[in-house]
């Protein structure tokens, strides 16, 4: 029998230096409504999701935000930059996570977007793995002691996975506090933008 939800988060934070020095995911303390983790992040990029509650799980280096989303009968996660784009991802933590120490670097294959052909990413992909254990010569047994600890489960084909992540559109609304709606890597205006 697998890890219950708080075995599983316990264990998270027991890794939490791995996660955020080798794989960019600094895991919070506890997940917090979107309410109170904007009045502790002043920083953070102002932005709602109308019809949802959100509740942040992590952010990134970069002031991104690791969020789960639930509305009606759906939840998930989405990765919301702070240059006003949503990734939709995976639907459990445990299933993000494993995408994430399968592609340390999967927020660059995404500014590649859903616009390139999946031979091309798999290209950066493997340029970018390279790069990372070159830098990081010890992610390779990193990534064996997350998954193994954190009982994920390993995702077969992580650039395409990611690569149909990236084409859907978000399921929820998420726009700044000024209505500038948010983009999904594979929308027409963002790739417009990022060509």
């Amino acid at each position: 029998m697998g890890l219950s939800p708080e075995e599983f988060w316990n264990r998270v934070l027991e890794v939490r230096d791995v996660l955020v020095y080798t794989f960019d995911v600094e895991v919070l303390d506890r997940p917090l409504r979107f309410e109170e983790y904007a009045r502790e992040s002043p920083g953070l990029p102002a932005f709602e999701v109308a019809g949802a509650r959100l509740t942040v799980v992590a952010r990134s280096g970069l002031g991104a935000v690791y969020a789960r989303w639930e509305a009606e009968q759906e939840a998930g996660f989405l990765y919301i930059d702070a240059r006003g784009v949503v990734t939709r991802l995976d639907h459990e933590l445990r299933d993000v996570l494993a995408l994430v120490v399968a592609l340390p670097y999967w927020p660059e294959l995404v500014e590649l977007g859903a616009a390139a052909a999946l031979p091309a990413l798999r290209q950066q992909a493997e340029r970018l793995e390279r790069e990372v254990c070159d830098d990081l010569y010890a992610l390779p047994a990193a990534r064996e002691e997350l998954l193994s600890f954190l009982e994920l489960p390993v995702v077969a084909d992580p650039v395409r996975h990611l690569h149909e992540l990236a084409a859907q559109p978000p399921p929820v609304r998420v726009q700044s506090t000024h209505a500038w709606l948010f983009e999904s890597p594979g929308s027409a205006a963002h790739q417009g933008a990022s060509a």
